[in-house]
């Protein structure tokens, strides 16, 4: 049991600094490509402790991802939208969600006997919940900010929607495509070797006899 709560520790400890680290480091967690457009790969760690763990970790880790992002507006705002982010309800509360989600619909590669079922799993479904992220986060923003999101968009009505604000949104979409795809690749390509490594991380009856005295 003791060896159980350390090993836990350790896990909890090295995602929630990889997630930190991918913070507060420019471009590498949170890109900016504009003042008005960036992406996030901050949801992949998530991901893969979700996948690995299961529904718990998916929503320390998310809880995390959120926190740290939080934390990142409010100290080291990047772009036009950040400050939105100092609100939880944009920040945390979607990001929970999303990991604790991910965690119960990894719940299924507990009855996947084959390696590669595992990896075709974790890739579709961090791909849809990587989707399912960002429409969390832009509902949020939307529906708490959306007085301040036409103004920072400079968009009076619906009358005075210009092309540009089209084209912006077009690559809001593209660039969550992009984050699904990166997603869908990096999650299975991490996770799987840990599962062929680590066979009792899918096991909890394993993971419980290993940890008797």
């Amino acid at each position: 049991m003791r060896n159980k709560i350390i090993r836990t520790i350790v896990f909890d400890a090295m995602f929630i600094a990889i997630i930190a680290i991918m913070a507060f480091v420019p471009n590498i967690g949170l890109i900016t490509v504009s003042p008005l457009i960036s992406f996030t790969l901050l949801h992949i760690p998530v991901l893969i402790g979700a996948a690995l763990f299961g529904w718990k970790r998916g929503l320390i880790y998310g809880i995390a991802f959120g926190l740290l992002t939080l934390i990142q507006a409010a100290t080291q705002p990047r772009g036009a939208f950040d400050p939105l982010f100092i609100n939880p309800i944009i920040s945390v509360l979607p990001r929970a969600l999303f990991g604790l989600v991910a965690g119960f619909s990894f719940e299924l590669l507990r009855k996947m006997p084959r390696l590669y079922q595992k990896g075709l799993f974790i890739a579709a479904t961090s791909l849809v919940m990587t989707l399912f992220h960002t429409f969390l986060v832009i509902t949020s923003i939307w529906l708490v900010y959306k007085a301040d999101v036409l103004r920072i968009l400079q968009i009076q009505d619906a009358q005075s929607f210009h092309w540009i604000n089209f084209i912006g949104l077009l690559a809001i979409v593209f660039g969550a495509l992009i984050e699904a795809g990166i997603a869908a690749v990096i999650t299975p390509a991490i996770a799987v070797p840990i599962y062929h490594k680590y066979p009792f991380l899918l096991n909890k009856k394993e993971q419980n006899n290993e940890t008797r005295p």
